[in-house]
């Protein structure tokens, strides 16, 4: 038997719509600006955004910060950017360079789309209104989009990382989930992931979650992302799929829908500029 695939086009499809509608009725016209290096997988990922972005009826502006910026030039133009009257939101390449980790403090709170500065992570370990991290978002998304039911369910996350792992905690602990944070040094990794009714896989490790880490009553999210030999992986190997009860796919399931979701917080930032 095969899992079912939770496909992350049916839901992206849903939210584009709603946002397409909004952005219309508000004629709202800022744009979300990018920031970053000449570095191929933000370069991918920030390209692939601009594309995005006239379907949801926005603009898309991607700045390359020239190589060796000092950290100070590096945080003026996030300044500059988030200065612009034109601009609703605005994001960083992650993971940064550690040198220029400072410029995350001057991305402005009400343009911060995809909850980087620390005063936005602090507002929603709190619980505080404000933005989301847009993959963490982009999980409970799709599992919402399915009619899953995070109450009372015993959710194991493979991974602690800032951008996924301890987020993506923080929001299931408010859906009344029951929360286990892994990561690839947990002792019994695998019995621990079998004990989950919904397994959550952030790591970028490609095929770490083998058979050995499901049963046949396992909702798999895979979230990793990484490249061998040139081809796209996830998390999950394929042997998972002919065990588990459903996944989400790598590429075709979180990757869009977190791209959405960007765009559906840069339309709460500019409804809140309005």
């Amino acid at each position: 038997m095969s899992a079912k695939l939770l496909l992350g086009k049916p839901c992206v499809d849903s939210m584009r719509e709603k946002i397409l509608i909004e952005v219309k009725s508000l004629d709202c016209r800022l744009k979300l600006c990018t920031v970053g290096f000449n570095e191929p997988r933000w370069e991918q990922y920030s390209v692939s955004l601009s594309k995005s972005a006239v379907n949801y009826g926005f603009e898309c502006e991607n700045i390359v910060a020239d190589e060796g910026i000092s950290a100070d030039d590096f945080c003026n133009v996030v300044k500059s950017a988030c200065a612009r009257s034109d601009v609703g939101g605005v994001i960083l390449q992650q993971p940064l360079p550690k040198e220029y980790d400072l410029s995350l403090e001057h991305v402005a709170v009400a343009k911060d789309v995809d909850c980087l500065n620390p005063l936005s992570v602090a507002n929603m370990y709190k619980g505080d209104s404000g933005f989301s991290p847009a993959t963490p978002l982009a999980v409970l998304k799709l599992l919402d989009f399915y009619d899953i039911d995070l109450r009372g369910k015993n959710v194991v996350i493979v991974g602690r990382g800032n951008a996924v792992g301890k987020p993506l905690s923080l929001l299931m602990l408010r859906r009344d989930a029951t929360v286990t944070v892994c990561h690839t040094k947990t002792v019994n990794l695998s019995s621990v992931c079998r004990g989950a009714d919904v397994l959550v896989s952030a790591c970028g490790a490609a095929g770490l979650i083998t058979s050995d880490y499901v049963t046949e009553k396992s909702i798999v999210i895979d979230v990793g992302l990484s490249f061998v030999n040139g081809k796209t992986n996830g998390d999950v190997a394929s042997e998972a799929y002919e065990k588990c009860l459903a996944v989400s796919p790598v590429p075709g399931g979180i990757g869009p829908i977190t791209r959405a979701c960007l765009f559906e917080n840069l339309l709460q930032a500019c409804k809140g500029v309005k």
